[in-house]
């Protein structure tokens, strides 16, 4: 989010340094070489749309004035924001020089992320979400990509206009085109919140969900006039400058599968109503059409390029545009005008004022409140853009909501600051189904299907029922009632049930000898406390039934019996990773102590501890990771479980999984990745990587000795993907055979 300096800078266009904020007296419109309202016409076009801050860089250069603009998606964000004030620097910067893949992410930056969300994410990562009404209907979301973090950009840079409702009060008098969804008319937003007209205008359907205004659905304007010059004409312009860099029909080699035809269908569309509104040019109008060529509408990342196009198009019809241009001394007085009505709307911006009110709009009554309780930033103090971000990354983290943003309003009683929540139309059960692959290229392989439901908002602390069902090599069922005690969160209650059952593998040697499945049938009830955010401390009581069955070979191990256990587990979990599976800084911890007592129903008494971590740091595309995991199972009675394993990916790979087993382990790992390809806006990055790994188990506490750790070295190939991380890895330990691992998912 812009800071309170840079949010200044932004709405006062940038001067040449010989000129001055003009007097008043000398504030009248310049004399024009050819007289008549020149008014600036931006179409859209998706991330072609970069090539508008090129060219307002050369019409500024080339002293040609702007007396009004109109636009249309991208065009209408460009244009909006140049028409309240903010610099072609600043859109370079800001705009052109946005994260694009992570503002047009569906997830929240992991940093705002619910902890709850976290841990979910980690168990079954990937996955489309859709829904379930509580009649039992599947509903899915009404958009590809959610834009709260989009609005957050669009709400910071046009805070200023909260002064001007009316669009002809803007420094230059601006319009934006939409498409009401429902009759299919055009809709010219001339007036309201600028955010919200420009978020309205770019709404593409089915990529963006479609902006609510008043009592109208409104998606892309693009769909009825991407190149608004009849807008223009209404708003008494005498000569347009229209710069076109709409999408091209594309090549009938792109037309053999249906998103190519769809494509070309909405470009068909578009296509037509550009071509009716540059027949409607008169003589002085000046059209510009940047050459693109490859450029697309989704080339978010290559903004750079489409600016010097933009930059380059419009300094080549210098020509045409020199009968609007106006002389060094005219141009000076009419961009301090112009600088001048943009100040006046900072001016009325009262930054250090204490804010009247913070208030959640758009929830039932008492979600509402329990949200307010949460916010950092509070009524009887001034705004702090620091506290109003972390707020709106965190009420996006919680996953519950479509739309996420702030307004502030000018009330009786002084300036009110709004949080604008709205609930996802396709709720209230919400699903997701994942896919989990592993295989090392040998006689070991798993599959297993995922899926996670969570009905949030039961009431209104915020109880939430999660449900995690996986059916494959490994079946799970896991049910957790989450709620808190208070409108704070500040501590909750959490029964649970766990039904667990898994192959385990006994080796002789890197040979399994034999397999038994592990059945745990636990129920529990946690006490905890959320950490600011960090993660929670959890303390509670369980109870379980631990059967074996023989599936394959000959053991002592697995002998029918069934093992009662209850106790007392103690857990502290912290989760700071930027990302769940390919991190670049960040830590992880994780200590979970059991103490298992015949007083509680357990048919023994044993203690378990666990404590693992992990911190990444990253140069450049380099990331080096530690992490480490230490564990003990002191077995009073001599039980004989061999409670912890080693081997398999990223758990001392040389060795198969699960090869070595014991009630005692140390674990190491030092690890390098490198970015080979970085995100795109709808794809993950891609990585080389190589670990580092030393580690051991043992049966017998008094074996336990640093000096006996086993090694192993190997390499993967890594990739982020819808579905979940997919890794490639070849490893090797002394005396092992090489292990080769291809994994998708969790599994």
């Amino acid at each position: 989010m812009l800071g309170l300096s840079l949010l200044w800078a932004a709405v006062v266009q940038a001067q040449p340094a010989a000129l001055q904020v003009a007097d008043p007296a000398q504030s009248a419109p310049a004399a024009r070489a050819v007289p008549g309202r020149i008014c600036l016409v931006l179409s859209g076009g998706g991330a072609r749309g970069f090539a508008h801050i090129g060219a307002l860089q050369a019409l500024q250069e080339l002293r040609v004035p702007i007396d009004c603009i109109a636009g249309t998606s991208m065009g209408a964000i460009i244009g909006g924001l140049y028409a309240e004030g903010v610099s072609v620097d600043v859109l370079r910067s800001q705009v052109s020089g946005l994260d694009w893949g992570g503002v047009l992410s569906n997830r929240p930056a992991r940093e705002g992320t619910s902890f709850g969300r976290k841990q979910a994410d980690e168990r079954m990562p990937g996955g489309v979400e859709f829904g379930l009404s509580d009649r039992g209907q599947v509903q899915f979301p009404n958009a590809a990509v959610n834009t709260t973090q989009l609005e957050q950009v669009l709400t910071n840079l046009t805070l200023p206009a909260i002064g001007a409702p009316d669009f002809n009060t803007l420094p230059i008098p601006f319009r934006a085109v939409a498409t009401n969804m429902v009759t299919g008319q055009k809709v010219i937003l001339d007036h309201g919140v600028l955010a919200t007209a420009l978020r309205a205008s770019m709404s593409v359907p089915g990529v963006f969900p479609p902006t609510e205004v008043g009592d109208a659905l409104l998606g892309d304007g693009g769909l009825v006039d991407n190149l608004p010059v009849d807008v223009a004409r209404d708003m008494g312009a005498q000569h347009v400058v229209a710069i076109n860099i709409g999408t091209p029909l594309a090549s009938r080699a792109s037309l053999d599968n249906i998103v190519g035809l769809t494509s070309q269908m909405i470009n068909i569309l578009i296509e037509q109503n550009i071509r009716a509104q540059i027949a409607s040019l008169k003589p002085g109008d000046v059209l510009i059409s940047p050459d693109l060529g490859s450029v697309s509408a989704l080339d978010f990342q290559d903004g750079e390029r489409a600016i010097r196009i933009g930059y380059d198009a419009v300094m080549a019809a210098r020509t045409q545009l020199a009968p609007l241009a106006l002389s060094p001394a005219q141009y000076a007085l009419w961009r301090d005008a112009f600088a001048q009505r943009a100040q006046a709307l900072v001016a009325q911006m009262r930054f250090n004022a204490p804010l009247a009110g913070v208030e959640v709009r758009g929830l039932p009554v008492g979600v509402d409140r329990t949200l307010q309780a949460q916010l950092q930033q509070k009524a009887g103090q001034p705004l702090d853009f620091t506290a109003v971000r972390r707020d709106v990354d965190r009420l996006f983290g919680l996953g519950d909501f479509s739309r996420v943003d702030y307004r502030l309003v000018d009330a009786p009683q002084g300036q009110v600051l709004e949080y604008r929540l709205q609930d996802k139309p396709w709720g209230p059960n919400y699903l997701r189904f994942g896919l989990g692959l592993y295989t090392d290229l040998r006689n070991q392989s798993r599959f297993a299907l995922q899926l996670a439901q969570r009905r949030p908002w039961l009431n209104s602390l915020g109880g939430e029922w999660r449900n995690d069902l996986q059916i494959g090599w490994r079946n799970r069922w896991f049910s957790e009632l989450y709620q808190p005690l208070d409108a704070r969160d500040t501590l909750f209650v959490s029964p649970y049930l766990d039904l667990d059952a898994r192959p385990v593998d006994v080796y002789q040697g890197d040979n399994p000898i034999v397999r038994y499945r592990l059945n745990t049938r636990r129920v529990g009830v946690d006490l905890g406390v959320p950490v600011s955010g960090y993660g929670e401390l959890r303390l509670g009581v369980s109870r379980a039934n631990i059967s074996a069955d023989y599936l394959l070979g000959q053991t002592g191990l697995v002998n029918g019996q069934t093992l009662r256990e209850g106790g007392v587990r103690a857990l502290a979990l912290f989760d700071r990773l930027d990302h769940a599976y390919f991190p670049t800084s960040g830590w992880r911890a994780r200590l979970e102590t059991f103490a298992a007592r015949t007083g509680l129903g357990s048919d023994s008494n044993y203690d378990r501890i666990d404590l693992s971590g992990q911190a990444d740091f990253s140069l450049g595309r380099q990331t080096f990771e530690v992490a480490g995991r230490a564990a003990s199972f002191r077995d009073r009675k001599g039980l004989g479980l061999d409670y912890f394993s080693l081997g398999g990916f990223d758990a001392l790979s040389g060795y198969r999984e699960g090869q070595l087993i014991g009630n005692y382990l140390v674990y190491a790992r030092l690890g390098y990745r490198y970015a080979l390809t970085t995100p795109g806006l709808f794809g993950g990055a891609s990585y080389l990587g190589l670990l580092l790994e030393r580690g051991n188990t043992w049966t017998q506490r008094t074996s336990v000795s640093l000096g006996d750790l086993r090694q192993s070295v190997g390499v993967y190939l890594g990739t982020d993907t819808p579905l979940g991380p997919v890794y490639f890895g070849v490893a090797k330990a002394p005396g092992q055979k090489v292990n080769v691992y291809l994994t998708l998912g969790r599994p």
